[in-house]
């Protein structure tokens, strides 16, 4: 037997969800593994991350020195609370 043609596979996929100019929604199938078709953003994974990217100056925005400068935001409001507890 021949497998399933592939229009009656792709009349199965999954939808984009997204709405169109006209507010209607996006008849296109979504990527594989991805909510989007690819005209709506589901082939793209994102600018690259830190150095790679064309816009990366120095490291004070990346994910990781902004986790670590809440962290220690975190702890000077701690010991301000202690120091009033104290005073």
């Amino acid at each position: 037997m021949d497998p399933e043609p592939l229009v009656f596979r792709l009349r199965r996929a999954c939808r984009c969800g997204a709405k169109t100019r006209a507010g209607t929604p996006c008849q296109s199938p979504a990527i594989k593994g991805r909510k989007r078709c690819r005209m709506h953003g589901g082939r793209s994974p994102g600018a690259p991350k830190g150095e790679a990217s064309g816009n990366y100056v120095s490291g004070r925005w990346t994910v990781e020195t902004i986790k670590a400068r809440a962290t220690v935001r975190g702890l000077v409001k701690l010991c301000r609370r202690t120091l009033l507890d104290l005073a």
